[in-house]
């Protein structure tokens, strides 16, 4: 085989692996870059207090910006026809349209609440007093803060310049199966992960890259995501992956078996969240497609 065949396509595009290869190079490089000069200037200026008082972080806030830039670096080394890498990977002016991303944002907080609100219904979850140092107000905006910048990161990383040239080489579904089976490896170092957390949350991952796929929006998928968080730690009460905020006012507490209904994970961690990830994935596999962005591998996203 020669280099031009294991390297390049026929048409002189770079294959596949080698820009989801770049890519993740970037993505470490940005970040190493980041830490050694973003938040040495950052540790010297008033954004340390600030993030202490509103709960931001800093790592996330870091994080975000090494990705946008390995995004934007990796684009420019390999330019597509089809536009920008941001138009690319569902983040361009289209993919901000209000009415699918509305749908989306309800979407995100339904699949959660409604298999919670059913537990709690069938005595697998109750909602019990509970107090706060902080007000309503200020845990809400520190939840924001923290999760804003996670979301986009995860979505960024997963479902971003990678899953757009993976699609474009090996059509949906297999992109869907191996991007959703590292999301959910990923998240094995969140606090007491189990196997059914562990599949919840790689169910969660094809989900969102169903939204992704289903709207051709980037967007979408972080308002689905941001949604899904946002429900349990703001308005449940509830843990998030394992990680548990304040809980002004009742917190919600399962009662039921871990498996079934999160346990200390949250409810994102139990099976009937994945009966909710499940139904919802089929509902926007079924939905037709949006008009994707190509790739120059591929004129046509498999499905």
């Amino acid at each position: 085989m020669s280099e031009r065949d294991w390297l390049r396509l026929p048409g002189g595009t770079i294959r596949a692996p080698w820009q989801v290869a770049v890519f993740g190079a970037a993505v470490f490089g940005s970040a190493y870059l980041v830490a050694i000069f973003g938040l040495s200037i950052a540790m010297a200026t008033p954004m340390v207090a600030w993030a202490r008082l509103s709960g931001a972080s800093l790592s996330q806030i870091a994080s975000l910006v090494a990705i946008v830039l390995a995004t934007w670096f990796t684009g420019r080394q390999f330019p597509s026809k089809h536009g920008s890498v941001w138009q690319q990977i569902g983040v361009g002016r289209d993919a901000w349209r209000l009415t699918p991303n509305l749908v989306a944002l309800g979407v995100g907080a339904a699949v959660v609440a409604v298999p919670a609100l059913a537990t709690v219904a069938l005595g697998g979850a109750r909602f019990e007093p509970a107090t706060a140092t902080d007000s309503v107000g200020a845990i809400a905006f520190r939840a924001f803060a923290l999760m804003f910048p996670a979301a986009w990161n995860e979505e960024l990383l997963f479902r971003g310049f990678a899953f757009t040239v993976m699609m474009g080489a090996i059509g949906a579904p297999r992109t869907i199966g191996i991007t959703s089976a590292i999301f959910g490896a990923a998240h094995v170092f969140n606090p007491d992960p189990t196997v059914v957390s562990t599949l919840a949350v790689a169910c969660a991952g094809a989900f969102l890259a169903w939204v992704r796929v289903a709207t051709g929006s980037l967007v979408a998928a972080f308002g689905a995501h941001f949604a899904i968080n946002f429900m349990q730690a703001v308005v449940l009460h509830a843990p998030v992956s394992g990680l548990a905020l304040q809980t002004p006012g009742y917190r919600y507490v399962a009662s039921g078996p871990a498996w079934l209904t999160g346990g200390e994970w949250g409810p994102e961690g139990g099976l009937a969240f994945v009966v909710a990830m499940l139904a919802a994935s089929f509902l926007c596999y079924r939905r037709p497609s949006a008009p994707a962005a190509k790739s120059d591998d591929s004129t046509v996203t498999k499905r």
